[in-house]
Parts: structure tokens; sequence; C-alpha cells
């Protein structure tokens, strides 16, 4: 077998090639990996959604990094009609705090224009509103928006009140005092904006009061890849779930079968890439499946007998596919020596992310394929 590089349109030798050539690149849209409507998600997951939906609580996902939490949000807000289509998003960073998800404000912009001409120092002009104070906005409506002066702050005011889904990404980036101050601020569902100060009337608060109709309030996804853990308090006040690799189906040596209605791994995979998986396939020898196959053979193998220093995981696995199903589509077999070849040599640099993991890469996926049938 053959272990040269993904050949392709670099050649790393310092010699030029033509703009014609380069211009022809087979790109890969990874939004075909994020569409809402092929998302699967697992009954127990469907059954937390709905609880949240029904407490108007928070729901806080967590679970390792690619395995589909932040899509979720993208699901509710796309099987909800939502007007967006979308949800409203903010990724938590080291330094973010609870006003940060609320919105910013250009302090040094401001600074620098009030040195000059007196209508280029409005306030308003420097302010920008991010993730859950544009969806207080939006359910407040546009007289409201207009009523408090911010009608200019957007770049869209919708036409009536309307819900958003909020996704929060990554909660356990921030500070620890940060998610028990977010919570406070989405019970209340109001923040204040001190940099819009009115003399006899004080600093400028957008509250989306509990006398407006309940069905206007935000839902809020939180995700955390627990890097850290969150205050108890914070823990109380969300629903939780805990996001693990779908099972797979039909391995003999694999402990967790999935039940008839369970979402499985393989069932992601066929609705992500718009493919057939043959259980027939699990009788041949490794060096014989075909490239989907084989991918999630290799896959389980990695994740359940292997021990890696980072196991790939579920969105690792579903881009090595959508490049294998690009470029393999005529010669699917891993019996065709220039498709093992690819095989080999794009795993590598797609399902092992660990220094280590990757120098043991060629060696470990070398005698998976040697393997005879199960």
């Amino acid at each position: 077998m053959t272990t040269n590089p993904i050949s392709g349109f670099y050649n790393g030798r310092g010699e030029s090639t033509t703009p014609e050539k380069w211009r022809n690149l087979p790109y890969i849209n990874p939004d075909d990996l994020t569409d809402p409507r092929n998302y699967l998600a697992p009954p127990d997951l469907v059954a937390a959604v709905n609880v949240a939906l029904e407490l108007g609580m928070p729901l806080l996902l967590t679970g390792e990094p690619g395995c589909g939490k932040s899509q979720l949000a993208y699901s509710l807000a796309w099987e909800l009609g939502f007007p967006q289509g979308k949800p409203l998003c903010f990724t938590v960073k080291s330094d973010t705090q609870s006003r940060d998800l609320f919105y910013s404000f250009d302090t040094l912009g401001r600074f620098r224009a009030a040195q000059g001409t007196r209508e280029n120092a409005d306030p308003r002009r420097y302010l920008r509103f991010e993730a859950l104070g544009l969806a207080i906005l939006q359910a407040l409506g546009p007289e409201t928006i207009e009523k408090l002066g911010l009608q200019d702050c957007l770049d869209e005011i919708p036409t009536k009140p309307q819900r958003s889904v909020v996704l929060i990404d990554e909660i356990d980036k921030a500070p620890r005092e940060v998610p028990n101050d977010l919570l406070n601020e989405i019970d209340r569902l109001s923040f204040e904006i001190p940099e819009l100060f009115e003399p006899g009337k004080g600093r400028t608060t957008v509250a989306l009061h509990s006398r407006l109709n309940t069905s206007m309030r935000p839902v809020i996804i939180i995700t955390s890849n627990r890097e850290r853990d969150l205050p108890e308090a914070f823990l109380r006040r969300c629903v939780y779930y805990h996001l693990n690799l779908p099972a797979f189906r039909d391995h003999k040596d694999n402990t967790k079968t999935s039940a008839p209605d369970e979402v499985t791994l393989d069932s992601i995979v066929e609705k992500r890439l718009k493919i057939k998986l043959n259980a027939e396939e699990s009788k041949k020898p490794n060096a014989e499946k075909s490239i989907w196959a084989g991918g999630v053979s290799l896959f389980h193998h990695l994740r359940t007998e292997v021990q890696l220093q980072k196991p790939p995981s579920t969105a690792e696995l579903l881009n090595w596919l959508q490049l294998l199903h690009k470029r393999c589509q005529h010669t699917p077999s891993l019996s065709n020596e220039a498709t093992q070849s690819l095989f080999l040599s794009s795993a590598s640099v797609t399902l092992f992310k660990h220094k280590e993991d990757q120098c043991r890469a060629k060696g470990l996926i070398t005698a998976w394929l040697a393997k005879p049938a199960n």
C-alpha cells in the first residue's frame, strides 16, 4: 500500500502552478455538515429541550467538543420556525463579562468623537447589541425600540415582536462569577445601558416585563466543554443534559448497542452525507470495505479499542468522510490502491489531533486495514 501524502493542488516543491489549476479546486462547503434539516437529536435530548421550553429555563448542554452541542440551537430555531431561522449567537471568552452578552460600547471611539463635532458624539452611534440584548429588543417589538430611541442601533428592526433562540457557547471559559450574574439577568430579562444616561431620566433600561406574553421569552441554549466546573447555583437554575457520543449500529464488540429508535453514529453519517451504509459490509475484511463502512469502523476502532491522547470527535469523522465522499465517489472501495492511500493520509490529519497520536496514526490504520472480517 502506498502512503504518499494527499495529492492535490499544492506540491510543496517551490514550483509555481497556473491559476487555472487551483481555480478548479473541488471546494467542499462546510455548511453542508451543519444544515439544521439534517440534525438528529437523541430521544433524551429531545425530552430535555421540551422540558426547558415548558419551564422557560435555559438548557445547559455539556459534552466533548465536536459532539453537536452548538448545532442543537440551529436545529431548534429551524424546526420551530423562528423568524430568523437561526439562533442569535455569542461565543464566551476568558475576559467576557455578563454585560457583554447584551451589548458592547466603543468607549474609545466615543471619546475621540467627543473631541470633534457634537453630532458625532451621540453615544448611540457607538452601541452594538449582542445576542441576549438583541433577543430582548426583538421581543419588545418596533414601537418599544423606537420609544427607547434605539432604532438606529440595529441593522434591522423587526416588524412585530418576535421570539428568538439564543446560543451562549462555551460558558465554561468565562470568569467564575459570570454564569451566576448572567442567570440573574436572564431571570429579569432586563439590562441597563449606563452609557446612555440622560439628565432627569437616568440610565436607559431595556426590559422584557413579565406582563408581556411569556411566549416572547428567548429560548436559551448554553454549552460547556467542561473545561471548568460551573457554580452549583448556576446548575440549579438550568435544565441540564450531557450529550454523549452516539451508539454504533450493530458492532458486536461494542457494549453500547443501539435501541431500534435510537440515533446512532451510523444514522448521523447517513443523514449528513446522504448515503446508505450496508450492514453486510461488516462481514468483509477491513481492506475490502467501502470508504463509508470502513470510515465508521475505523472511527469505532479508534474510540473503543485504542488509547489516544485525544479521541476523534463526531465532527472530525464527518469532515473526513465528507472529503472522501467528494474525492472517491467513483472508486469508493478500500480495495482500490489510490482510494486506500487517500483514506490513510487524510485520516492521519483529520482524526488525529495530538502529536503523539499522529505519530502512531500510520501504524494504527495499517494494523486496522489488515484485520479480517469480524
